[in-house]
């Protein structure tokens, strides 16, 4: 289900002028950096890799979509108001890799480190809240369907 989580961040970001809200966070600004993994499900994966500034955007990822891949890894950038996250995401264990936090000021001692334990934490509970928020989305069939044809209509159409 990791792959559907982020090839479905990746859709309600393009249609929520790139936010995901969430009930802690409020809107948090999602968008895909540097590198982009689609792959195919199934027992023979076949991948496609797309390295851009904004891999999202580019014509190979979108036709990637087209063909029936899902996002398998992802570099995500999150905005949570005026904090900045950068994380690798891998869908397949949700596997949290290569964070960058927000830069934090103060004093190089304890405290600094109880600040960026939080800002982990913080980090943690905003892909939580995300994909918690994907999760009861996906299990009520009711909300999912035109959710799901939304989709479809994205992958197939000229904006994906």
């Amino acid at each position: 289900m990791g792959r559907e989580f982020l090839t479905w961040l990746w859709f309600e970001a393009e249609r929520n002028e790139g936010g995901v809200d969430t009930p802690t966070f409020g809107r948090v600004g999602v968008d895909f950096g540097q590198r982009l993994s689609l792959e195919t499900g199934g027992n023979t994966k076949e991948g496609s890799t797309v390295q851009a500034d904004a891999p999202s955007q580019a014509e190979e990822a979108r036709t990637a979509l087209r063909t029936g891949k899902k996002v398998a890894k992802a570099r995500l950038l999150l905005d949570a108001g005026e904090r900045q996250y950068q994380v690798n995401l891998d869908a397949e264990s949700l596997t949290i890799a290569g964070a960058k936090l927000p830069t934090m000021l103060g004093p190089k001692d304890a405290s600094l480190l109880d600040e960026r334990l939080r800002l982990i934490d913080e980090l943690e509970a905003i892909l939580d809240e995300m994909y918690v928020g994907f999760v009861r989305l996906r299990m009520d069939e009711g909300r999912w369907a035109p959710v799901r044809e939304a989709m479809r209509e994205w992958v197939a159409g000229s904006g994906a």
